[in-house]
């Protein structure tokens, strides 16, 4: 599950400069790439057109606004893993394994050992059934 963006029509006007003022380096993969005419997107990433250049969701983690997400997201989850209740080497994962969704109700927190466990299940024949109903059910089970 993914979030739609409906987005204005000045999303699509490529006659405009870019979001980024033409500094791709500022945009933040989250922010700008998302309503920017040149950005396209599919398969958990962002590519934009007008600087030939894949926008990977590695890069929005040491963005502002990705921080005020994961800070966010620790905070609901009570500073502790959704599966195990481990208290360290916190990290968030994408529940529909879309990088680009970064919408709360598609996080959970999970320590590095379960994030690790989960992500070798999901490679696993029928393992994306078994995470989608686990986590959800863990996340429930510490509230």
């Amino acid at each position: 599950m993914s979030i739609e963006i409906q987005l204005c029509l000045d999303a699509f006007d490529r006659s405009r400069p870019p979001l980024c003022g033409d500094n791709p380096d500022r945009n933040g993969f989250r922010r700008l790439c998302c309503r920017c005419p040149f950005a396209v997107r599919g398969r958990g990433l962002i590519y934009c057109e007008r600087f030939e250049t894949p926008i990977r969701a590695r890069d929005k983690y040491g963005l502002p606004g990705w921080k005020e997400i994961r800070n966010a997201v620790l905070e609901r989850d009570g500073q502790q893993c959704s599966v195990c209740g481990g208290e360290q080497d916190l990290h968030i994962h994408h529940l529909d394994r879309d990088p680009t969704n970064d919408g709360l109700t598609n996080l959970i927190t999970l320590c590095g050992i379960c994030h690790a466990r989960v992500h070798t299940e999901l490679r696993r024949e029928g393992g994306a059934r078994r995470v989608a109903r686990v986590l959800p059910a863990a996340r429930r089970r510490l509230r």
